[in-house]
C-alpha cells in the first residue's frame, strides 16, 4: 500500500506514489549522468584492480586479498546495482517494482556493509601487524580467506532477513532508489529492531573497530619514534614499509566512513523525525539525496588511492597495460649493459697484452 494513502493522477494503476521521484526531471537526469560516469569509471578501476590482483592470485599477500574484497564489492554494486538506479532517474520514477526494490536493497547492503566490515579487517590487520611482531609470523593468505568467506555470509545474512519478515526494504525519500526501510521504525517493533541491531552489529562495530586500531597504531608509532634508534637498521625498513602500507589503508578507511557517515546519519534522523505533512522523510528530497550519491558514488575511489598512493600497483598497473613493451625494454638495457660488460673486459685484456 502507498505510505501516503495517496497515488498520483498519472500512472495510479502500475506506480505506487513513493515510487515516484520526488526531484525536479533535470536533477534526475544530472544524477544519471554523475552516477553513469562514476560507475563507468568503477568498473574500469576495479576491473584494473581485480586484473592485477588476480596475475598474481597463487602468491597474494593478506592485505591484497582484502583489498581484492574490497574491489570486487565495488564492482559488483557499480555492474549491478547502480544501472537500476540510473534508469530511474531518466524514468523520474522508480521502475522496477517492488521486487526490484528488494533485489536493490539486498544487492546494496551486502556491497555496502560488506566493503565496511572488510575496510575493518584490513585496519584489524594493520595494527596487529604494527604493534605485534609475533602476528605476520602466523596469519597466513588461507586464514584470511576464510574471514572473507565469513564476511560474505555475514553480510548476506543480514541482507536477506528482511526478505523473510525480520526488517523491510523500501523506496528513498527522493523517489527513485531503495533501501532499508528506516521509515517504518516509527510504528513497526521488528523493523525498529532490526534497524537497532544493524546499526550495532554491521555499522557501529566495524566503526569502532576502524578507530580503535588506527588510534592503537598511532600511540605504537608514537612510541616507536623514541627507541627508533635502538631498532636494527633491518627492522627499521620492514617498519618503514608496513607504515607506507598503513598510510593507504588509513586513506582508505577515512575516505568510506566521510562517503557512509553522512548517509546514515541523515537517513536515521529523517526516518526518526517529526513527520511533516505527507512526506516520507523529515528532511527535503533534496537533502537527503546528497549524501546519498556520496555514498553511491564511492566505489570508484579506491583504485585512484592505489594508482596516486602505491609504488607496486602503479608498476603492476604499468606491466599490466604496456606488458610487451616493458620487457623488451628491459631486454634491451640488459643487453646493453651486458654488451658494455663484454667490451669493458676486452679493453682490460687488449690492455695486459
Amino acid at each position: 500500500m502507498p505510505r501516503d494513502g495517496n497515488s498520483s493522477t498519472e500512472g495510479a494503476l502500475t506506480l505506487p506514489h513513493p515510487f515516484l521521484s520526488r526531484l525536479s526531471p533535470s536533477t534526475d537526469v544530472g544524477i544519471a549522468v554523475y552516477l553513469s560516469l562514476t560507475g563507468v569509471l568503477s568498473v574500469a578501476g576495479n576491473g584494473v584492480v581485480l586484473t592485477v590482483f588476480s596475475r598474481k592470485r597463487s602468491h597474494l599477500r593478506p592485505q591484497e586479498l582484502m583489498a581484492m574484497n574490497l574491489a570486487v564489492c565495488d564492482f559488483g554494486y557499480s555492474l549491478l546495482g547502480a544501472p537500476f538506479l540510473i534508469s530511474s532517474s531518466l524514468a523520474h520514477s522508480w521502475m522496477w517494482g517492488h521486487a526490484g526494490c528488494v533485489w536493490y536493497g539486498v544487492q546494496g547492503f551486502v556491497f555496502g556493509i560488506g566493503s565496511l566490515i572488510t575496510t575493518a579487517l584490513i585496519s584489524l590487520d594493520r595494527c596487529l601487524k604494527i604493534c605485534s611482531i609475533r602476528y605476520g609470523q602466523w596469519v597466513e593468505s588461507r586464514h584470511i580467506g576464510l574471514l572473507i568467506v565469513g564476511v560474505w555470509l555475514y553480510t548476506v545474512t543480514w541482507a536477506l532477513l528482511p526478505v523473510f519478515g525480520f526488517g523491510s526494504y523500501g523506496p528513498e525519500p527522493f523517489g527513485t532508489s531503495c533501501t532499508i526501510d528506516w521509515w517504518r521504525m516509527r510504528f513497526s517493533r521488528t523493523d525498529r529492531l532490526y534497524v537497532g541491531l544493524i546499526m550495532t552489529l554491521c555499522f557501529g562495530l566495524s566503526t569502532l573497530t576502524i578507530a580503535g586500531s588506527y588510534l592503537a597504531i598511532l600511540i605504537q608509532v608514537r612510541r616507536s619514534g623514541r627507541s627508533l634508534a635502538a631498532i636494527p637498521s633491518s627492522a627499521v625498513t620492514h617498519f618503514s614499509k608496513e607504515m607506507r602500507l598503513t598510510k593507504i589503508t588509513a586513506v582508505i578507511c577515512s575516505t568510506f566512513l566521510l562517503a557512509w557517515t553522512p548517509y546514515v546519519i541523515v537517513s536515521l534522523y529523517s526516518a526518526l523525525g517529526g513527520i511533516k505533512g505527507r512526506s516520507l522523510s523529515s528532511l527535503p528530497p533534496e537533502v537527503s539525496v546528497i549524501p546519498a550519491l556520496l555514498a553511491k558514488s564511492h566505489c570508484v575511489i579506491n583504485p585512484f588511492i592505489y594508482q596516486a598512493m602505491s609504488k607496486e600497483f602503479r608498476a603492476d598497473v604499468s606491466d599490466l597495460l604496456l606488458g610487451g613493451r616493458r620487457r623488451r625494454k628491459r631486454r634491451i638495457r640488459s643487453r646493453g649493459r651486458e654488451g658494455r660488460e663484454e667490451s669493458g673486459s676486452e679493453r682490460a685484456g687488449g690492455e695486459e697484452c
